[in-house]
């Protein structure tokens, strides 16, 4: 949320408009709104009717689908709030796209549960000049800590002789450098300040 805090009930409020006396949603990375919101209660919601996109995770909470909420504003998931209701939003998933792609960076999953990694390529601009499409890898985190590589070939998968993955929160899509690009494009910059050098010298 925008502003986050408390906030005063003076007359009846629903759902919708409590989320916006909170100045909506963020829209930064680190901010951005998920994909659910949770109401607790601490009198508990026996008396509710349970609607499609809520869920009831206990006596005194419920989570909703925030898409489904704002979208349809269907009056069964605006609930009214009472006194001393909490509401949470929860924090979009991100994934991160790094190394020889034109835009490196995070990738907010604010409309979309997931992301594939050849549309995480896409959202990321496409390749550099010296990228090692064979070479790629995501990098995960367990839930329990521990650290996993995944070899990814971008060619075969942009081929359709290999699977387009799909990416997990908090994934690092990495894409290294060839070296033998590097190299290459590092001889044509030398080539070209050789040659640079020497139409200078030319003139003179």
């Amino acid at each position: 949320m925008e502003k986050p805090g408390l906030y005063y009930l003076k007359g009846p409020r629903n759902l919708i408009e409590v989320l916006s006396m909170a100045g909506g949603f963020g829209k930064k990375a680190s901010s951005a709104a998920g994909r659910t919101v949770v109401i607790t209660r601490k009198s508990g919601f026996q008396d509710l009717q349970v609607a499609d996109g809520m869920h009831l995770r206990g006596p005194d909470q419920i989570e909703i689908d925030l898409n489904r909420l704002l979208y349809t504003r269907d009056p069964g998931l605006n609930i009214e709030m009472k006194p001393l209701d909490t509401v949470a939003v929860s924090k979009a998933d991100v994934v991160y796209v790094t190394g020889a792609v034109k835009k490196p960076g995070g990738i907010v999953l604010d409309d979309r549960p997931t992301v594939t990694v050849i549309q995480a390529i896409s959202m990321a601009e496409g390749f550099s000049g010296t990228a090692s499409r064979g070479g790629a890898r995501i990098l995960r985190t367990r839930q329990d800590g521990s650290k996993i590589e995944i070899p990814v070939n971008l060619t075969k998968v942009m081929k359709g002789k290999a699977e387009d993955l799909t990416l997990a929160a908090n994934d690092i899509l990495y894409v290294p450098d060839s070296k033998k690009k590097v190299a290459l494009s590092r001889a044509a910059d030398v080539s070209v300040s050789t040659f640079s050098a020497w139409l200078i010298w030319g003139v003179h």
